[in-house]
């Protein structure tokens, strides 16, 4: 199975073509699932390395941070896009509901802003 980049944002049709692609197998649920998750994980987690580059720059290896970042933010985004890849799969096929390909990143989303709220200590004392 191969996807092209703009099948990630408007599907293999064109955006406003009345034949929307929806996903159809685990496969391609797990996948777009995961892809969204770790694509936002990444950008979250590569704005935090740079953070933390700028506040401890003056030491010798500090231009190492964002890459250290980069990789755990890899990491995490995609298990916990396969653990919510493989449970909308689940959700999904089996209650024969369609899934279009807006489902998959807007849950890649959801996660990320569940990181994001996590960060505050505060935040997460309430709930």
């Amino acid at each position: 199975m191969t996807i092209q980049l703009s099948e990630l944002f408007f599907g293999s049709g064109h955006i406003w073509s009345k034949h929307e692609r929806y996903l159809n197998s685990v496969q391609e649920i797990w996948l777009f699932t995961a892809l969204w998750t770790t694509i936002f994980f990444t950008l979250i987690y590569s704005l935090a390395g740079i953070w933390a580059w700028v506040v401890f720059r003056s030491y010798k290896w500090s231009f190492l941070i964002p890459f250290g970042f980069i990789v755990v933010a890899l990491l995490t985004g995609f298990v916990e896009g396969t653990a919510f890849g493989l449970v909308l799969a689940v959700i999904y096929l089996y209650g024969d509901f369609g899934m279009t390909l807006w489902i998959p990143f807007l849950w890649g989303l959801i996660q990320a802003l569940i990181l994001l709220m996590g960060c505050y200590s505060t935040i997460t004392s309430f709930l």
